[in-house]
């Protein structure tokens, strides 16, 4: 007999984020995470990101 498989769905709650985007944001989220509105070296390198 195979084995039951899970299926999420409760998509209205929340939404599994696809792995491209998790790889694409991981940058932002443990190096680059400075305020776009600050002017120091962090901020603007995340201002640069978003532009």
């Amino acid at each position: 007999m195979p084995a039951l498989r899970r299926v999420y769905m409760d998509h209205s709650a929340t939404t599994p984020t696809d792995r491209r985007v998790v790889e694409a944001m991981l940058p932002y989220l443990t190096e680059k995470f400075g305020n776009a509105s600050s002017v120091h070296f962090f901020g603007q390198e995340a201002r640069a990101a978003l532009d």
